[in-house]
């Protein structure tokens, strides 16, 4: 039976809550995420107490979350708050009133704590083995150090983008004065961290409201045609661009800007001159943006438990059969059109010249080639690629996720078209695509009856390709069809095919 969880987040700027459906090691999907804007940490003076405004905000909106909850059958909920409420001298007042008004138990996580879980949301999303994590929440910012995807080190302080906009920011459009001392106040903020460096880890990946909201700017800007920020890659020059934009806004020009949430226009600068300062201090030219996190880091414990730590052995591997299971993929079927469609591959090597790379997209794109049709039988192959480009698939980059998405939609008929996602792929993808694609239709239609009545197929390479089957029992409708699908393939080889 499949178990339900909700994971609270609140934060210092917003509370965020996300429920997943799960069967423990086996699928998992999200089921609802919400947020809501509360601003906990919001005037803080020196004696470090939250105030009432922001506490009865946040009791309410986490009373709106338990009750949200129940109504979707949640058996677990776990919540959780971070640097608002662990450094609050009045923590203790704040966290009874949650109990006895919102009915909730809240844990308080501790600074490693909250680096620890970033860490496992990101490295449970995102191929990252040797580098570094940066969470920039709106009360404090995590820096995490991956070394063999193991959690090395972890830094944190006490800025984040809503404390950095309320220390230093005291003018709109910001002054000169006031962001020469938002740039020093953070570096002295920082100062200590001496380990932050692309000598240590080539990778640097960040999560948190703040460096989505920057990634979704940029992909505004520049009219970026996939809508998924997960894997996004934001360069520092970008970046610097950006905030030298934002400063000559004034707040209702920035809540003007696409893709930034008006209850963030007055905390995006600081928190990116809190990322580009930390690019900066390591060297890093790009960072690649993690849509998972704290919430999911805390999610995977209870997925994969009994693991320790809990990371996927192989995440790409199960990132593909998590999304052919969601949509219920007919799994016999699909790993035979995957076994012919690599024996191929693996015999036409000398006219391909593709490496381990390749095959492995031609496999994952084999498991998932007939999801679509958990939407509709017509036109299964475009609604399997939509699928593919929107879903979660996680540890692959953009282009990847488009060449998989690609061999999806055309393993059943067409030319081949990049269409939109041109921008994503290299010059020489188009090719690499048709190739590809022409084996997981031939080896589709020689599954036509999803029966593995093909056990097999042999090559022989010559000025005609001959692809001879064994069968075990009557394949007459199998070779009909493939070698009536087979134009692709002399299209992308330049030869003539001849399956029997």
């Amino acid at each position: 039976m499949q178990k339900r969880i909700g994971i609270i987040d609140l934060g210092s700027n917003t509370t965020r809550m996300i429920v997943m459906g799960y069967t423990p090691h086996h699928s998992f999907r999200l089921l609802d995420e919400v947020r809501e804007s509360v601003r906990l940490a919001e005037g803080i003076g020196p004696d470090g107490r939250l105030k009432p405004a922001a506490m009865d905000r946040a009791v309410a909106t986490m009373r709106l979350f338990h009750t949200l909850s129940h109504s979707e059958h949640v058996q677990t909920i776990v919540p959780v708050a971070t640097s608002a409420v662990r450094e609050a001298t009045n923590q203790a007042e704040f966290i009874a009133r949650l109990a006895a008004e919102a009915g909730l138990s809240m844990r308080v996580l501790s600074a490693r704590e909250e680096a620890y879980y970033g860490y496992l949301g990101v490295v449970n999303s995102i191929d990252l083995r040797d580098g570094f994590v940066i969470d920039i929440g709106g009360g404090s910012t995590q820096v995490s150090q991956v070394r063999g995807r193991g959690f090395l080190r972890w830094f944190s302080q006490p800025i984040g983008a809503l404390r950095a906009m309320e220390r230093f920011v005291h003018s709109d459009p910001i002054s000169p004065k006031d962001f020469r001392a938002l740039e020093a106040g953070i570096a002295d903020y920082f100062a200590p961290l001496d380990w932050l460096s692309v000598d240590q880890g080539p990778m640097l990946v960040g999560i948190g409201g703040t460096i989505r909201t920057l990634a979704e700017i940029d992909q505004k800007v520049h009219t970026y045609p996939l809508d998924r920020i997960h894997g996004y890659v934001l360069t520092r020059d970008r970046l610097e661009a950006l905030i030298e934009r934002l400063r000559g806004m004034n707040q209702r020009q920035r809540e003007e800007v696409p893709g930034l949430r008006r209850d963030r226009a007055d905390l995006i600068l600081p928190g990116a001159v809190i990322l580009a300062h930390l690019m900066r201090r390591g060297g890093f030219e790009a960072l690649t943006v993690g849509g998972q996190g704290l919430r999911e880091g805390i999610f995977y414990e209870h997925f994969l438990v009994g693991e320790q730590p809990p990371l996927f052995a192989d995440m790409r591997s199960f990132s593909v059969q998590n999304l052919a299971r969601i949509y219920n993929y007919e799994v016999l079927h699909a790993a035979k059109v995957r076994d012919l469609a690599l024996s191929m591959f693996d015999q036409l090597r000398p006219l391909h010249n593709y490496g381990e790379w390749e095959r492995t997209l031609l496999a994952y794109a084999a498991t998932l080639h007939d999801i679509g049709l958990a939407v509709n039988y017509y036109d299964h192959h475009k609604h399997g690629a939509y699928l593919v480009l929107n879903s979660a698939l996680q540890g692959f980059t953009h282009r990847e996720i488009a060449l998989i998405a690609l061999l999806v939609q055309f393993h059943r008929k067409g030319d081949v078209s990049l269409g939109a996602l041109r921008e994503l792929l290299h010059p020489d993808d188009e090719p690499r695509v048709s190739r590809l694609a022409a084996l997981l239709r031939i080896a589709e239609y020689l599954e036509r009856r999803k029966c593995q009545v093909v056990q097999d197929i042999t090559v022989e390479i010559g000025d005609t390709i001959r692809m001879t089957a064994r069968t075990v029992g009557d394949a007459t409708v199998e070779i009909w069809d493939a070698n009536r699908g087979a134009r692709l393939f002399r299209k992308a080889y330049g030869r003539d095919v001849e399956i029997v």
